[in-house]
């Protein structure tokens, strides 16, 4: 070998432990700076966010968010170890409520999987400040790829959606982000032992995922059986109709029922018995809940979508002077997406959570046959 080749190997030797010297030194600089824990150093073109994320507590929504920013968890929106976030946008900012990212490169709206809530209590794990980071979906158990930091206390989303983790540093880039801004890239940062263990794969992260399905399948079974056990206890006599819902007739009403097109006049109030709840009540000013909802009798055309399918049938088989209990299961009440009120200046913001039982007392006052 010639000299001019060994100075050349010892040349290309030195300059590679130098650049491994210089990436040891980055990495120890860069988790000198936070305490032991898992991060993701979120780059915008306002600046850094620093985000703290949950692995102990939340571990699965962890592992999505860490494996769909380092490329390590297969989808449909990247190619395999492309990470997810880098090159997309702020697609949704609502000022006081949350800027939300997470789509695709190409505006993908998801990664081409769902996967179950991952809700837990805890410090910390709730909405009710600026600064949580928290996983956007469509329904419960149809967490993706987009998530979410919180501009304010929203603490009415708190068991409908995953907390996994808080603004460690840069709240004020976060105030500062408009909707079309730049996420420039997504680094995640491991300090200490357990967080340095932690790398999700597809199969890692696809065990989670199946062992959340099992535990949501049992849960919505013993929902189930809360539910009928309720209608079994507290209303025996109640009939089901064709219409989905359940009823016990408290006062016979006279004529006939009301043809589609028929407008009619009614009052009723609405609970959530099984969350402690009296939500409705158009007798006495829409209280405790809708303080808005005007005292006068509501008025419904039938056959036209007005509250909702077990609340709509069963006023589409009353007779004027008819009072009935109405039982609406959740598939035929609110399903899996709930109910949400509109905001109000200074009033918490009311809420029906996915798969609530509702029970209506309804009175109709007068039917009027629609015109010929």
């Amino acid at each position: 070998m010639r000299k001019a080749d060994v100075q050349s190997i010892a040349g290309g030797a030195l300059l590679a432990l130098a650049a491994l010297g210089l990436a040891a030194g980055l990495t120890a600089c860069r988790t000198a700076k936070y305490p032991e824990g898992l991060y993701a150093e979120v780059a915008t073109n306002k600046g850094l966010i620093v985000l703290k994320l949950d692995l102990e507590r939340v571990p699965m929504t962890v592992a999505n968010f860490v494996g769909l920013a380092e490329g390590t968890i297969a989808n449909t929106a990247t190619a395999p170890g492309r990470p997810f976030f880098d090159g997309t946008q702020w697609h949704r900012v609502v000022p006081g409520h949350v800027i939300q990212c997470g789509m695709g490169p190409g505006g993908a709206e998801g990664p081409g999987y769902e996967f179950p809530n991952e809700i837990v209590s805890g410090p910390g794990l709730d909405h009710g400040r600026a600064g949580v980071l928290g996983m956007a979906n469509g329904g419960p158990h149809t967490n993706g790829s987009q998530w979410y930091i919180t501009l304010g206390d929203r603490s009415y989303l708190d068991g409908d959606y995953t907390v996994f983790g808080e603004v460690a540093a840069g709240l004020d880039v976060v105030n500062a982000v408009a909707q079309g801004d730049d996420v420039v890239s997504v680094r995640i940062v491991r300090v200490g032992q357990a967080a340095g263990a932690f790398r999700p794969s597809t199969a890692s992260f696809q065990a989670m995922v199946e062992a959340a399905k099992a535990g949501v399948v049992k849960a919505d079974a013993e929902r189930r059986a809360r539910e009928d056990e309720y209608v079994r206890t507290a209303w025996p006599a109640a009939v089901r109709d064709e219409g989905g819902f359940e009823s016990v007739v408290l006062t016979e009403g006279r004529g006939e029922a009301p043809r589609p097109g028929a407008v009619v006049t009614a009052v009723y109030t609405g609970t959530a018995p099984l969350h402690g709840k009296s939500f409705v009540s158009t007798a006495d000013e829409g209280k405790p809940y809708w303080a808005g909802t005007p005292a006068e009798p509501f008025g419904l055309t039938v056959g036209t979508p007005r509250v909702n399918p077990g609340f709509d049938a069963a006023i589409a088989r009353m007779k004027k002077g008819e009072k009935r209990v109405v039982i609406v299961r959740p598939e035929q009440g609110y399903t899996a997406n709930g109910f949400y009120a509109r905001q109000r200046p200074g009033e918490k913001r009311f809420v029906l959570s996915p798969h609530t039982l509702l029970v209506y007392e309804i009175e109709v006052l007068d039917i009027v046959p629609a015109k010929r």
